[in-house]
């Protein structure tokens, strides 16, 4: 894409090429506005990229499609055909030995667990309120859905190793809708109605592409024009005159006027980028939101497979990972017939031992867990291995985070020509389908209602 300086050229620019700004550009084109995209990676996809490692694929993330919006469903199936496929692998937690279900379910519970453990458990379900709407905390938020013994057992040591935080110190909604759904009747279904009965809240049946998951990125990048999208090009200012963004700049040195923006860069970056700046008030703020870092271990195995699960979680704190997922079992050409590819996720934050470790130090302790798991017999069977790192991978939604990110949106809504778009844009959890969703929102709105030139 060429480079330019005249407002107006362009109606619509956009910033970052993943998900959320490339469903931006999709939809703004199918209503007829121009429009432009700027990456600063050297691909599209952000977050929800699929990499290649041999005869392997992976993905950076453990994504999946869920089919909660029949409109962008059958988007993605238009633009994915017979590629986008419906998936039924459920997930578990490894757990001193044995493999629970999760999202938790009691027929499983009743088979796996200790009878001194189900019967504190059951006690536990007569008195709990099962209604969580008033929850302050993530910790009280479970502990009112689960009980305590399920709670500690499962959630609080998983959800602290995931977020890097005390339960207590934890939004509600950094569970999603991983906890919706659970009352009485539904907990009494799931316990006598064996594991064909189990509510939908379980989300072990998604869709998912057959080369990955960055294929719906790919297909998307390339239904709206690989024309209208400039990689390798980094937001480094965002010029205002205190009520419209009149220039970005890209990579230090090519400042490019623009009409509309829509940023899906994260919410404390774009503070970041005004110049002039905001009020200190306002960056001291924006520095005291937190994104959570991932590191990757990728290891492509000699054998079919590994488990026939979505993901592994591991609560358990002496074990660094969270999370393993092997994508074999979300499309089997993934890796070749006799071969699997498995993920390993830590999550991290800047600057600690953790996000610094040496890719060695990190592989070797992968190979620990999977060993002392009973996973693999030794890395004898490891026939491939790579690593990365995926920065800002989540928005830790601490209590008062919400009100935090408001503060800084209020602010940014004095600049009538930008538009803020997806997760880290907007500082919440959210699913592929509800990007797509607003994206779509968004562009009919900007082409119904025009926003003057000034």
């Amino acid at each position: 894409m060429s480079t330019n300086t005249d407002v107006g050229d362009t109606p619509l620019t956009v910033l970052g090429a993943g998900p959320a700004g490339l469903a931006t550009g999709l939809y703004a084109r199918r209503q007829g506005l121009d429009v432009r995209l700027f990456e600063a990676a050297d691909a599209v996809g952000g977050n929800a990229r699929t990499l290649q490692l041999g005869p392997f694929r992976y993905d950076t993330g453990a994504h999946r499609f869920h089919d909660k919006d029949e409109a962008v469903t059958a988007d993605l199936k238009a633009l994915l055909g017979d590629d986008l496929r419906r998936v039924d692998a459920p997930s578990q937690i490894c757990w001193r030995g044995r493999r629970i279900d999760f999202p938790l379910a009691p027929y499983d519970l009743l088979r796996k667990l200790p009878l001194s453990l189900l019967a504190r458990i059951a006690r536990e379900q007569l008195s709990i309120p099962r209604v969580s709407n008033n929850a302050d905390d993530f910790e009280e938020m479970a502990l009112q859905s689960y009980g305590p013994t399920l709670a500690r057992l499962f959630l609080l040591n998983y959800t602290e190793k995931l977020w890097g935080t005390d339960a207590d110190q934890l939004s509600p909604r950094v569970a999603g809708d991983r906890l919706e759904g659970l009352d009485l009747k539904t907990f009494l279904l799931e316990a006598f109605g064996g594991t064909k009965d189990k509510a939908r809240h379980l989300d072990g049946s998604f869709y998912y592409p057959r080369h990955g998951y960055g294929q719906i990125a790919e297909a998307t990048a390339d239904a709206l024009g690989r024309e209208h999208i400039r990689t390798g090009a980094r937001i480094t200012t965002l010029s205002h005159d205190g009520t419209r963004i009149r220039r970005v700049t890209v990579n230090d040195a090519e400042p490019t006027g623009v009409e509309t923006v829509v940023s899906t860069l994260p919410l404390t970056l774009v503070l970041r980028l005004l110049d002039p700046p905001p009020p200190e008030e306002l960056q001291a703020l924006a520095q005291s939101m937190r994104f959570r870092h991932l590191r990757l271990v990728v290891l492509g195995l000699d054998r079919p497979r590994l488990t026939p699960n979505a993901s592994l979680y591991f609560p358990d704190r002496s074990i660094p990972f969270t999370r393993l997922y092997e994508p074999t079992n979300r499309s089997p050409d993934m890796a070749p017939d006799d071969q699997t590819v498995v993920v390993l996720e830590r999550p991290c934050h800047p600057e600690t031992e953790a996000w610094t470790q040496s890719d060695a130090a990190l592989r070797a302790s992968a190979v620990d867990v999977l060993t002392e798991q009973g996973l693999i017999d030794g890395a004898d069977e490891i026939v491939a291995v790579d690593h990365r790192a995926v920065p800002f991978a989540y928005p830790i939604l601490e209590v008062g985070a919400e009100a935090k990110a408001e503060r800084l949106t209020t602010y940014l809504q004095r600049f009538e020509n930008l538009h803020l778009l997806g997760r880290s844009a907007k500082f919440t959890y959210t699913h592929v389908h509800n990007l797509y969703a607003r994206a779509r929102t968004l562009t009919e709105e900007l082409a119904s209602h025009p926003e003057p030139v000034g």
